[in-house]
């Protein structure tokens, strides 16, 4: 779950010691940012948190004017990217957003993820939100991207690759069927496109054939043994995704993401929170789920 409101400046204690501001509310002030809670579910996976973290900042739900002047919203990506203004992204983990309410006079939080698992997430989804503010920031200054970072990237994409796998009892036509990664399919279910609709490439198409082939000579096998021994009740099985990878260490960010394109503060997880924050063009409120 994820609830975000817009403010014009925002303070944010940090491990319960260090008080950090971003944003400016003087009276000309066009400075703007996006304050966000994020909570994890008990079954939330990487790929779930990935797809989090790009609607987070694909969101057109900022603005630069004040409440009322039909100022048209943008995302905190698209500000960061178009320099229009000194932009703002804080992050704030909130567990108690997995709650429900029972009775009258009572909150369960059964949904809730694990306090282990939960931190894993949150650290993953901070870093996956800062390496696509650095692509987007490199993409606009036109710089080529740190070496640290592609080789990060690379072993993540890589190791997330080799832990997938698939039981041989899962259907060949639903291996890739994983709308975070893609959006068009053939009639084979084999990915024709990426999610934002990109043809793939003739490399990648033919990686995933060859996974395909494998995959259904496993499976036909499975379904003959399956036959003979007259057991047809197995279901579909995959083993779950988890982190791919520790996050780069904070210095690395902060080296390299340039707070003048946007200032990313991550709150402290499993601390006590603080926070103040000023907002003239109104809260403007969002709740959603991934």
């Amino acid at each position: 779950s994820i609830v975000v409101q817009r403010f014009r400046k925002c303070k944010l204690l940090l491990n319960e010691v260090q008080w950090v501001t971003v944003g400016d509310d003087g009276e000309n002030s066009s400075s703007c940012g996006l304050l966000a809670y994020i909570s994890f579910g008990a079954s939330t996976t990487q790929p779930q948190v990935e797809t989090a973290a790009q609607t987070l900042l694909n969101l057109p739900v900022l603005t630069t004017g004040l409440w009322g002047d039909s100022s048209s919203t943008q995302s905190i990506l698209g500000l960061a990217t178009a320099s229009i203004s000194s932009c703002s992204l804080v992050i704030v983990p909130q567990a108690n957003l997995i709650s429900k309410v029972k009775g009258k006079s009572s909150i369960q939080y059964h949904g809730q993820i694990d306090k282990e698992r939960g931190e894993q997430l949150y650290d993953y989804f901070c870093s996956y939100i800062q390496g696509l503010l650095l692509e987007g920031q490199c993409k606009a200054r036109s710089e080529d991207l740190p070496e640290w970072y592609t080789k990060w990237k690379t072993f993540l994409e890589q190791q997330q690759q080799n832990k997938k796998s698939y039981s041989p009892s899962t259907p060949p036509d639903e291996m890739f069927r994983d709308a975070s990664k893609y959006s068009e399919w053939d009639e084979r279910g084999i990915p024709t496109k990426d999610s934002e609709g990109n043809a793939l490439t003739k490399s990648a198409m033919k990686k995933l054939t060859k996974l395909y082939e494998a995959h259904r000579k496993k499976h036909s096998k499975w379904k003959e043994e399956q036959q003979k021994s007259g057991d047809d009740c197995a279901s579909e099985q995959t083993l779950p995704s988890s982190v791919a990878a520790e996050a780069p260490p904070v210095e690395q960010w902060e080296g390299c993401l340039d707070g003048s394109f946007c200032h990313f503060v991550k709150g402290s997880f499993g601390k006590r929170q603080g926070l103040e924050f000023t907002s003239d063009m109104g809260p403007f409120v969002h709740s959603f789920q991934v």
